[in-house]
């Protein structure tokens, strides 16, 4: 108990430099923790949307490819599924925003049958199927923007020359926020044939729902080699394989990630035993006299590293806080990247970067540790500090 005292007592001493240290500290873990984060986040998407049995088709040339509407028809007729809908990404501004959130044109008959673990008013269901200009939203998207029933939701093309009047008819509720809202895709393609604009006739993506795990393989060969030999060949996959595509699309981040902790851990091993060292030769006299009154080796050793890891655990616990505090905003802020809240992606990620603190105060103390534990009584007390 006495040794831990004196190791506080050791750590609060100087607090500009203790501070400045766990400061160094926290905020690179904290960035640390939000790439992890990520990292978590797409892991956990990918895992949770194996539960649904979708399917996504695309074409070969993924985005830049057209996927014609007729293949929405041929794939709801091939054996195994249940119900497929376009999904056309829209991207339009909203007033004077820039696409703050996702709009998706998509099939108001099945939508809600291919994404069956969202749920919606039957009655508002009804109202924008029976809607042309209708529209649902995420029912968290509504109340963070305060849209009400009935409200009218401009959105202004960017790369589809068309601008949408959408009309609110109801909010649906999902497990994660989507931040999402669903408009009818012939509304857009219409719309589109009038103006003799870029993108009739193309439904994007097939979002598919399978009727179980198990034939998932079988749909998706059967959906493939049903289009091989057509203008636009299409290449489909699971809904998990579809969102690590995304990180793919990044490059290999995971490598980026790991070779991004290892020199965050490395310089900040030697900012901390730099403040380590200088806490030593400040104490140089301090030592010998504990020496000197019957304190051994192995406890002066145990004091310096108890100080320093004390350090590296503060700054881990300041830093894995303020991370987790701004995966929460971004959670809030962009929920299509962050759809998950933090305590939904906490695992032991989390308990590694207290370890990594830790280690990083357990190899910052280690050399101060050994050289004042064998320092000698005589020399130490020769010096005046």
């Amino acid at each position: 108990m006495k040794s831990l005292k004196y190791i506080w007592r050791n750590v609060t001493r100087n607090k500009l430099r203790s501070s400045l240290t766990i400061l160094s500290v926290g905020f690179s873990l904290a960035l640390l923790t939000v790439l992890l984060g990520y990292m978590a986040t797409q892991n956990l998407w990918g895992s949770e949307a194996k539960k649904y049995n979708r399917i996504v088709v695309m074409n070969t040339q993924g985005f830049a490819g057209d996927v014609p509407i007729a293949y929405v028809d041929r794939v709801r007729r091939i054996d195994g599924v249940l119900a497929a809908v376009p999904y056309m990404w829209f991207g339009g501004n909203y007033k004077a925003e820039q696409m703050p959130f996702s709009q998706f044109g998509t099939d108001a008959q099945q939508a809600f049958d291919v994404w069956s673990e969202f749920t919606i008013d039957p009655a508002q269901l009804e109202a924008w199927r029976n809607n042309r200009q209708g529209c649902v939203v995420d029912r968290r998207l509504a109340a963070r923007r305060g849209w009400k029933i009935g409200e009218k939701i401009p959105l202004q093309g960017t790369y589809y020359q068309f601008n949408l009047d959408l009309e609110l008819s109801g909010t649906f509720d999902s497990p994660q926020n989507t931040d999402t809202l669903w408009f009818h895709w012939k509304y857009l393609d219409e719309g589109l044939r009038k103006a003799e604009a870029i993108g009739e006739g193309n439904a994007g993506t097939i979002f598919a729902k399978v009727e179980r795990t198990s034939r998932i393989p079988e749909v998706v060969e059967k959906i493939d080699a049903q289009f091989a030999s057509s203008n636009n060949p299409t290449r489909t996959q699971t809904e998990s394989a579809f969102a690590q595509m995304f990180v793919e699309m990044l490059g290999n981040i995971r490598t980026y990630m790991l070779a991004i902790g290892l020199a965050v851990v490395f310089s900040l091993s030697l900012v901390a035993a730099n403040a380590m060292a200088m806490s030593m030769r400040e104490r140089t006299t301090e030592i010998a006299v504990l020496k000197a009154i019957g304190f051994s080796r192995g406890r002066v050793l145990w004091m310096v590293l108890g100080e320093s890891c004390l350090i590296g655990l503060a700054g881990g616990i300041l830093g894995v806080g303020i991370g987790c505090l701004f995966l929460q905003v971004l959670n809030r802020l962009m929920p299509l990247q962050f759809p998950f809240q933090v305590h939904e992606i906490a695992g032991l990620w989390l308990a590694a970067l207290l370890a990594i603190a830790a280690a990083i105060g357990l190899a910052s103390g280690i050399v101060p540790a050994v050289r004042a534990a064998q320092q000698s009584v005589v020399n130490g007390l020769r010096q005046v500090v």
